[in-house]
């Protein structure tokens, strides 16, 4: 599903073009981010972000793309009536991630690639993104949760991701791995890179799941 472009303060618009138009910057959008309150965003960065998009995309679907959008951001369930024009920025940010991986997993999946984040060294780090996907997970909790049970054949399709995330009190959320030098290079420099083949994966369950009779 695509999704339509809020109204704008100036004037009516509709389309991807108005969405790209009206959306902000990837730097306007993590700085506002960084210091939005009241109700904060559930998530900080643009990787975390890009993750958290890429949960809602891939599994149990939302009636309403707002029903995610919106808290997500920290945004009232209102925001496309009542919002201000940098709500309506915001919004349609959102929704150019969105339709961008929607789009990018409905027609050339082999393409898909998430948005990680670099390292100080110049690495990549996948945590932030893992990061946002899991507090995607968390916030439809009960419709992830039989993706969750570990005698879940399909429960492997979310390893690569869980392997980086920890839960509030900073545990590791598939508990504490391995100790050794073998188990560290893997988790540092190659679990991450299953993620591309996981996510379309991840996508075709649930879209199965939800459409199939």
């Amino acid at each position: 599903m695509e999704l339509g472009t809020p109204p704008s303060d100036a004037a009516p618009v509709g389309g991807m073009s108005a969405i790209d138009d009206m959306a902000l910057s990837d730097e306007a959008l993590e700085a506002w981010m960084a210091v939005k309150t009241n109700p904060r965003p559930l998530v900080r960065t643009m990787s975390a972000l890009d993750g958290f998009v890429t949960a809602a995309v891939t599994g149990p679907r939302f009636a309403d793309p707002q029903d995610w959008m919106c808290p997500l951001m920290g945004l009232r369930r209102d925001v496309l009536a009542k919002g201000s024009a940098t709500d309506h920025a915001v919004f349609a940010s959102v929704a150019r991630i969105h339709n961008r991986i929607n789009e990018t997993l409905f027609d050339r999946p082999q393409d898909y690639a998430p948005r990680f984040a670099t390292k100080p060294s110049g690495g990549i780090d996948p945590r932030p993104w893992c990061q946002g996907f899991y507090a995607a997970i968390n916030f439809n909790i009960k419709k992830w949760k039989s993706l969750l049970d570990l005698n879940n054949p399909n429960h492997g399709l979310l390893l690569p991701i869980l392997i980086y995330c920890v839960d509030k009190k900073g545990r590791p959320v598939i508990g504490k791995p391995r100790p050794g030098p073998e188990t560290a290079r893997f988790i540092e420099h190659e679990a991450y890179k299953d993620t591309a083949l996981v996510i379309p994966a991840l996508r075709e369950l649930h879209y199965v799941t939800h459409y199939d009779p």
